[in-house]
């Protein structure tokens, strides 16, 4: 796979780009990495710890990365997409410590219409830290245009 840069896949840009690097990208599965510092600024606590919460927001951003590429692979631009809900949201920890190198990965497990279920996790070293199934809406250019108004 070429370097692509994390930030030719989101929409998102500083501060809120969250995520350092595409891991790997296979059909159905994708996975990123970051590392809690800097990047994290706005989010971190005063230990400079990121809270569990911010956990969903690294899935989503990691499912951003794989309709990314997916854009890419047709040569399609980068769209908004929009996080709709997750189920069962489950962490092992308060927060993830400041240094530490997060993976994050998810599986897209169902696509209809725009409409995804993504089983995802984090891993904080090689164990599973935090795990949830989020769904996703990836709106048409015209119903995007209505959306946002």
């Amino acid at each position: 796979m070429n370097e692509i840069t994390i930030a030719e896949l989101l929409p998102h840009q500083a501060p809120m780009l969250l995520l350092d690097r595409l891991l790997d990208y296979q059909g159905a599965r994708v996975r990123c990495e970051t590392r809690i510092g800097e990047r994290h600024g706005l989010l971190l606590d005063e230990r400079g710890n990121l809270p569990a919460w911010v956990g969903l927001e690294l899935m989503a951003q990691t499912i951003a990365a794989w309709a990314g590429m997916r854009a890419r692979a047709r040569g399609e631009p980068v769209r908004i997409g929009m996080l709709l809900g997750s189920r069962q949201y489950q962490c092992r920890v308060p927060s993830f410590a400041a240094g530490e190198r997060l993976v994050i990965e998810a599986e897209c497990l169902l696509e209809d219409g725009g409409m995804a279920s993504f089983e995802c996790r984090i891993l904080c070293g090689d164990l599973p830290c935090a795990e949830a199934r989020l769904s996703t809406y990836l709106p048409g250019d015209e119903e995007l245009s209505t959306l946002l108004g």
